[in-house]
């Protein structure tokens, strides 16, 4: 590995140092030069069955009878958000899977011949087998990871026509640990939305031409760019493109780097010639610098772009743009995270790859992906953790353009793994660092979503020395405390649910923190219910939650596990979203741990974490304002101030100066009166910030709002129209206590896909949907027909209300279309520092929660567990419940035993309780007689006859040996139902030694 980054070093600063022109060029937006090169959107207008017919790749195959569609598309969005959840982290399984076939008809034209022509699948889920002309020329299986095919020697130009086949196939198997070799491809991680269900390009270029950065089945690695020696004053640029010449012709060729800025001026200039031989594949090497060069950082989030143009004299042959963010950082164990010398806390979600949405399935136009980015930026968000597999092309450039540092993974399940699935994955991980190199938002690689073996951890960084040699990336894995291998390949730990570092030596960024869940639709204990506690499957959730006590915990959790801690570089609340990707509320038809719903509709946790986040004096009040006449209760306040004041119709209720969990002030007590709610915002005595909600009046009429992409709504056949209906009072004001049937009609060029209620089954894709907390979300899709449509929407007793929306031309002649998808512009933005940051406890290195048998231990549940030493009589049994241990028997006392929260009594997950074994030793469970043993306990342990009382309750104690250095990894109490009074296990260990009087019944 040292041997191929130092050439590599050699390559980039000695081959071609080049010459430098400044230049007053400037482009204007979609401006710049192609050369020979033309991107198509290959989107539109494909023919789809979901079938298995024989011979469908032939060129002669009658597909007249197949649909029409267009890409994103996934034949999963009629089968989707449509069951309640399994519950135990078990994701929605009643999806149609098998295998599809897709075909698209196109022409190039004869001005073409003589091009290289390539196709790029931004991916397909699952398996696609790709087809040119009845010639089959590739499959790709990771489901996430671009890819692409050389199509130069199948392709007819002219009036002939072109048949692209794609089989595609999302099955699995049954248990996530089983379904080999494809381990991810599983509803436990994600929802198995099978189809291409990402973007679809059709690249023509010079036969003399810059790579595509498409790894898989091309092998090439397009450009590389990266900055060195970043100060406020310079920055050193050096640009590396691969360059192919596939003509018979000897040619001497000049590349020319542009460094374009925000603006579309061309700041600096660098050359390099090389004569290349026909069939000769080169990397040119050129370098510059910038003079006070504008860094890209969290909170302004400055690109450039690096054109790369081939020249042959004058002519341009060829031309590649590429991103260039131009930052320097730093990952400090004991200060956290800093971004070109200036230091900030990372806080921002974890997101799934697929992004499901309800009735649309993971296929998504672009624009909409960036539409949930801008919702995370509102909400304070700089940070996002892919998982567990890489996030999208247009994904990725949002995290550049809005300033979010990216953990991105390759493709990973959770688990090691070996034979074909650890060839795909390792391939799968070095064609996504080939693809995303360039990319300033990503800072992290992480290795897999497991603990690795040395080997395999061996791999992983000759992949990034080889592909990302001066990246300065780190790379972690999650759970890289499963293992001992992991000390000294990882550089940063990964952690989940924050409780306590297990690499004192690192720094550590959170992978998942915070995922309990509770629906939008369900305010608070004191206003009306909407099919939540009295819903008949409500004793089965392991959640019990308000919208209220869900905002509030979302304070209480970053607070307690991050926020306060000054060494911690921050980290990814789970998850931004709603999806299907395994509830543990059989009450909804979703994983309802998101900020925001299935449709994107903010929950108050949305405007709590936007009160402590955003860097601007901030103030919510989390709830609403409509409450019957008498009602008292406490209200609860989430501002980044230093204090707030509350008022009711103007008259000063409290004043809080002393926030718990940093940011949540609490007034206890508080007895509504129709008006005005006002809540201030204080730091130094004055009035920084100040929110005000009002009690909305009767409803009086449906009120509808559409929400389209950039370009308005484009008739490519997958575009997407929102349209929100609300429930308002006379003034307009929206009803927050409002519900409801609401029925819709639709005329014209559309398909209607509907919305979604999260505690009903069977809701999505209809003409009707309740209306959840005054409001609800609908979509419709758009034809390859442009025109006007109009949807009507009808409550009972309101006046019903009609919208038009007009979908625009898209220009596609013989199935191609230069019009790229599109995203939302010009979204620069410089925010400024945090207005006030709470107290933070003094850091002292090396007090920690730590155990000389229970080594790396971590828990990954809501409740907190603690480590503690010689067990006797008297010792409390959990964290958050008196109950103390009574009789112990002879060879527990004096063992070190883990203290459980007893709250996740009922709460699963694999990795529930993890640790690595500090001396050999001898491990016992005590378990709750009332409650099914878990697979866990089963399987690795042995019942010893021995039983003990926890207060009233009786408990079998369970026992297994182990050696140092053993991995221990425990799950929850139970893999089912457990009983709603039942106790949560408890663990201990004893150091083995020959005095040790065991009773053990085997």
């Amino acid at each position: 590995m040292k041997a191929l980054h130092f050439y590599f070093a050699i390559i980039f600063l000695f081959t071609f140092l080049g010459c430098e022109t400044k230049d007053s060029l400037s482009y204007n937006e979609g401006n710049l030069p192609t050369g020979n090169r033309t991107k198509y959107n290959f989107n539109p207008d494909w023919k789809f069955i979901k079938d298995n017919p024989e011979n469908a790749e032939i060129v002669g195959y009658n597909d007249g009878s197949w649909a029409t569609i267009s890409c994103p598309h996934t034949f999963n969005d009629v089968d989707t958000f449509d069951d309640y959840s399994l519950g135990h982290h078990n994701g929605e399984e009643n999806q149609w899977r098998g295998t599809v076939w897709y075909r698209k008809h196109f022409k190039l034209p004869a001005s073409d011949e003589g091009k290289k022509i390539f196709i790029e699948f931004e991916s397909v889920r699952q398996i696609a087998d790709v087809y040119i002309n009845g010639k089959h020329i590739g499959q790709n299986q990771t489901g996430f990871i671009p890819f692409g095919f050389d199509l130069t020697p199948y392709i007819k130009f002219g009036s002939e026509e072109n048949i692209i086949a794609v089989k595609v196939n999302n099955d699995r198997g049954d248990h996530f640990r089983n379904n080999f070799p494809l381990v991810w491809n599983h509803e436990h991680w994600h929802p198995t939305h099978g189809g291409i269900y990402r973007n679809v390009f059709l690249h023509t270029m010079d036969p003399l031409h810059i790579t595509l950065p498409l790894y898989d089945n091309l092998k090439t690695v397009g450009t590389y760019v990266y900055a060195e020696n970043i100060s406020d004053k310079n920055a050193d640029i050096f640009i590396n493109a691969e360059v192919k010449n596939d003509s018979d012709l000897e040619k001497t060729m000049t590349l020319e780097a542009q460094i374009i800025d925000e603006e579309g001026k061309v700041v600096k200039t660098s050359t390099s010639e090389k004569t290349f031989s026909p069939g000769e594949k080169y990397t040119f090497s050129t370098n510059t610098n910038l003079s006070n060069p504008n860094r890209w950082y969290t909170r302004h989030p400055y690109m450039y772009k690096v054109l790369t143009l081939l020249k042959e004299g004058d002519k341009i042959l060829d031309a590649y743009e590429t991103p260039l963010g131009i930052r320097s950082f730093e990952f400090n164990k004991d200060t956290g995270f800093w971004n070109n010398g200036e230091y900030a806390k990372l806080h921002g979600w974890g997101q799934k790859p697929t992004n499901g949405w309800a009735g649309l399935g993971a296929a998504l136009p672009d624009w909409l992906r960036d539409h949930t980015f801008q919702l995370m930026d509102e909400a304070g968000g700089n940070f996002i953790r892919w998982g567990h597999c890489a996030g999208s092309p247009a994904e990725v450039a949002m995290g550049d353009k809005y300033g979010f540092v990216n953990l991105m993974p390759g493709i990973s399940g959770e688990s090691e793994d070996e034979g074909e699935t650890w060839d795909i994955r390792i391939a799968g991980f070095r064609d996504m660092i080939v693809y995303y190199r360039n990319h300033p938002s990503i800072f992290i690689w992480e290795g897999g979503n497991w603990a690795e073996s040395a080997k395999h951890y061996e791999e992983i960084l000759e992949v990034i020395n080889t592909f990302d040699p001066n990246g300065k990336r780190l790379m972690g894995n999650r759970r890289a405390d499963v293992k001992n291998d992991s000390e000294g390949y990882i550089s940063i730990e990964i952690g989940t649910e924050g409780w306590e570092r297990e690499y004192p030596d690192l720094p550590i960024v959170e992978s998942e923190y915070m995922r309990e869940e509770a629906p939008r639709r369900i305010w608070d204990k004191h206003s009306p219910d909407d099919n939540f506690f009295n819903h008949p499957n409500i004793q089965k959730n392991t959640y019990k939650i308000t919208s209220e006590q869900f905002a509030v915990r979302q304070v209480e959790h970053w607070w307690d596990k991050m926020g306060k801690k000054a060494y911690h570089v921050g980290g990814a609340n789970w998850i931004f979203s709603d999806g299907t990707h395994g509830g543990r509320g059989q009450t909804e038809v979703t994983r309802a741990s998101g900020e925001v719903d299935a449709v994107r509709l903010p929950k108050e946790a949305f405007y709590a974490t936007k009160a402590m986040w955003r860097p601007e004096p901030q103030v919510h009040i989390i709830g609403h304002w409509n409450y019957k006449e008498g009602t008292k209760k406490d209200l609860f306040v989430v501002s980044n101030t230093a204090g707030v004041k509350l008022y009711i119709n103007n008259k000063l209720i409290g004043e809080n100066k002393s926030p718990e969990s940093g940011y949540l002030y609490t007034f206890k007590n508080v007895e509504w009166e129709a008006g005005e709610i006002k809540a201030e915002g204080i730091i130094d005595d004055e009035v920084r910030v100040t929110q005000t909600k009002e009690t909305a009046g009767k409803p009086f009429a449906l009120k509808l709002t559409p929400i389209t992409g950039p370009k308005g709504w484009r008739a490519d056949g997958s575009d997407i129209a929102l349209i929100d209906v609300e429930v308002v009072d006379a003034q307009g004001r929206r009803c927050p206590l409002a519900k409801g049937r609401v029925d819709f009609t639709v005329s014209g060029p559309a398909i209607w896909r509907g919305g979604y209620n999260s505690g009903k089954q069977n809701s999505t894709n209809n003409l009707y949907l309740d209306i959840e907390a005054g409001i609800n979300r609908v979509a419709v899709r758009s034809l390859l027909k442009a025109g006007t449509v109009t949807i009507t929407a009808t409550q009972e007793g309101l006046p019903p209300v009609s919208i038009e929306l007009t979908s625009n031309v898209v220009e596609i002649q013989n199935g191609l279309t230069t019009e790229l998808p599109q995203v939302f512009q010009n979204v620069l933005t410089e925010e400024p520092m945090p207005v006030h940051t709470p107290e933070i406890p003094e850091y002292i290195p090396g007090k920690t929660n730590k155990s000389k048998l229970f080594t790396k231990f971590s828990y990954t549940g809501d409740g907190k567990a603690m480590l503690r030493t010689n067990m006797h009589w008297g010792k409390k049994a959990y964290t958050d419940m008196e109950e103390n241990y009574t009789v112990v028997p002879q060879y527990l006392r004096g063992s070190e035993y883990i203290r459980t929260p007893n709250a996740d009594n009922r709460y699963w997950a694999r990795d529930l309780l993890q640790f690595i074994a500090g001396e050999n030793m001898d491990i016992y469970v005590l378990h709750d007689d009332t409650v099914p043993s878990p697979e866990f306990l089963l399987e690795n342990f042995k019942d010893t006859g021995d039983d003990i009382n926890v207060g009233k309750v009786k408990m079998s104690i369970y026992y297994r040996k182990a050696v140092k250095g053993e991995s221990i990894v425990m799950a929850g109490n139970s893999d089912n139902d457990a009983p709603a009074e039942s106790r949560m296990y408890t663990v201990v260990a004893k150091k083995r030694n020959n005095q040790n009087n065991i009773r053990v019944n085997l």
